[in-house]
């Protein structure tokens, strides 16, 4: 799906691999401008070559997305180089602390998981709000896990996470309605053409069993459809970054391919 975005600008936290840059490519592919936060820079401007073809201006921010400092800067570059921030959609992630069984995890470890998984999509809102609260429009889109409507192993604090993020999804989408500003999520599960599958591909040739291996290879044998993409989340970004899905706000809907069938 293609939809016109010629002349708005979006901010795409984590947008330098995985969901965040196939997203990047989708919002380009539509005309807007795009900020491309993330730390490598080699993939940044090897990002932005690919989509030179495209309407519109990309640039890359390189900062912290485990910071409130380093989301604000790059929500603020869009304003600088733009002249406004119309889309923040919120995605990547910090790789560690890894998922592991709650009773083998130290208290410290727990609250390393869930803050880190928590906080970025936190921050990604106060930083959006406070630009778009004075244009009176604009749309949030918060990249979460499935793990916060299915239990599973190992996620106990990643899904309570998500859970937290589908709350304050729901809660902000009454409370910004007045100011015009759209939030919604994207609960997702295991992921090809992301970071966790490149790893799930190393440690499987290593012959690893640790839980990333269990759970694709589960995964794989369970899916109805098929395994997602990055590119199948994408899709639905830009959908929620579209006029075209202005009457919709304070809504996650769960992209797994027929691995689960989760109440919504």
């Amino acid at each position: 799906m293609l939809t016109e975005l010629t002349g708005s600008s979006a901010v795409v936290l984590g947008g330098t691999k995985g969901i965040g840059r196939a997203s990047v490519k989708k919002l380009a592919q539509s005309g807007a401008s795009v900020v491309i936060q993330g730390r490598d820079e080699a993939a940044a401007y090897s990002l932005i070559d690919e989509c030179s073809a495209f309407p519109g201006k990309r640039v890359f921010v390189n900062s912290d997305l485990l910071t409130y400092e380093g989301i604000e800067r790059a929500v603020e570059q869009a304003v600088v180089q733009f002249g406004k921030v119309d889309i923040v959609v919120a995605s990547g992630g910090p790789r560690d602390p890894k998922p592991k069984l709650f009773v083998e995890m130290a208290p410290d470890e727990g609250i390393a998981c869930l803050t880190s998984r928590l906080m970025p999509r936190l921050n990604a809102v106060h930083a959006a709000t406070k630009f778009m609260r004075e244009q009176k429009y604009g749309k949030i889109v918060l990249v979460t896990t499935d793990a916060a409507r299915i239990p599973t192993p190992s996620e106990s604090m990643i899904g309570a996470a998500g859970a937290s993020i589908m709350f304050l999804t729901r809660a902000l989408g009454a409370e910004l309605a007045h100011l015009g500003i759209r939030i919604n999520s994207v609960a997702t599960t295991l992921t090809t053409g992301t970071p966790a599958h490149d790893r799930f591909l190393a440690a499987k040739d290593a012959g690893s069993q640790e839980v990333i291996v269990k759970a694709f290879t589960k995964a794989e044998q369970r899916v109805k459809f098929k395994l997602n993409t990055a590119e199948d989340l994408a899709e639905y970004i830009l959908y929620l970054s579209s006029r075209e899905s202005d009457q919709v706000s304070g809504s996650t809907l769960s992209i797994n391919g027929g691995l689960s069938f989760p109440s919504y």
